[in-house]
């Protein structure tokens, strides 16, 4: 059974005034436990309005979102276990950042969830080591760190609570490239040692293409396209006709087959590029 469904999802902004908007338009949408999905889209696509229902904080203007095969809004839906469940993780987290000392930040949200004192220190622990914060932060002021400590320490407060599902827009924004490939692959380990279905929306198409299994493109409130890597990113011009890039490896290939050269043009990856390469050259030789 898929972990996230969405029946005809339908979200509208600014209902009954001059400003009404539909953001997201009749979503049908099913992901599967344990993939990690690449979103992407860009500004105003929905994207991030989407994230948002999957843990309730934004209730559908029609159609139905399930987690767990469950409709979160039916009558009696427990949303805050809900939210234990499903973690989001917004855009620039260290602003989700608030209590005095590191340790009792990522701490807040396991003993909201009814946890015994023995049972949180080892969540926080736990946490802090995936996401990369050392020991000797937990007792400092995490507004006394920099800024890519105060997202690790972000990350680290949302795994704390095990979530089935954690939901991450653009969490390595503004980071410098050491930076950002320290958070994503941390979250790569995390998602490979615990199973946790993962949704990453990013701007990097060579992120995407590196860490996720599929893919799902928005435009315009509707998913243009959902499926595994190659796939998605073999409709290049596609993607490049509503405003969104491809990594540069692809723009490569895409012009070198052009160019009339036997290449194919849906590559993605360096190391995709390299062995695309070796083989022209091995079919020449022969």
């Amino acid at each position: 059974m898929p972990i996230i469904q969405t029946e005809d999802l339908t979200y509208l902004y600014g209902v009954g005034t001059p400003f009404e908007k539909t953001a997201l338009n009749h979503i049908n949408l099913s992901i599967e436990e344990g993939e990690f999905v690449g979103v992407i889209g860009h500004t105003g696509s929905g994207k991030s309005t989407l994230l948002q229902h999957f843990n309730g904080l934004i209730k559908p203007s029609a159609g139905r979102v399930l987690i767990d095969g469950k409709d979160i809004w039916e009558k009696g839906a427990n949303r805050q276990a809900l939210r234990f469940s499903v973690g989001l993780v917004f855009q620039y987290p260290e602003y989700q950042i608030f209590e005095e000392t590191v340790y009792k930040d990522v701490a807040f949200g396991p003993r909201n969830m009814g946890l015994s004192e023995k049972e949180v220190d080892i969540r926080v622990r736990e946490a802090a080591t995936f996401s990369g914060v050392e020991d000797s932060w937990l007792e400092k002021s995490p507004f006394a760190l920099s800024g890519g400590q105060k997202r690790r320490v972000a990350i680290a407060g949302v795994l704390a609570m095990r979530p089935k599902v954690l939901i991450l827009d653009e969490p390595a924004a503004g980071l410098d490239p050491r930076g950002r490939d320290a958070i994503l692959d941390r979250i790569c380990d995390y998602q490979r040692t615990q199973g946790t279905t993962v949704l990453l929306v990013s701007h990097s198409m060579e992120d995407i293409a590196r860490i996720a299994t599929r893919v799902l493109v928005m435009d315009k409130g509707s998913t243009a396209f959902y499926g595994d890597v190659s796939t998605v990113f073999s409709h290049a011009k596609e993607l490049l006709s509503m405003g969104l890039d491809v990594p540069q490896i692809t723009r490569v290939f895409m012009r070198l087959h052009e160019m009339g050269l036997p290449v194919q043009p849906s590559i993605y990856t360096v190391e995709q590029g390299k062995n695309e390469i070796l083989r022209v050259l091995k079919e020449r030789e022969t």
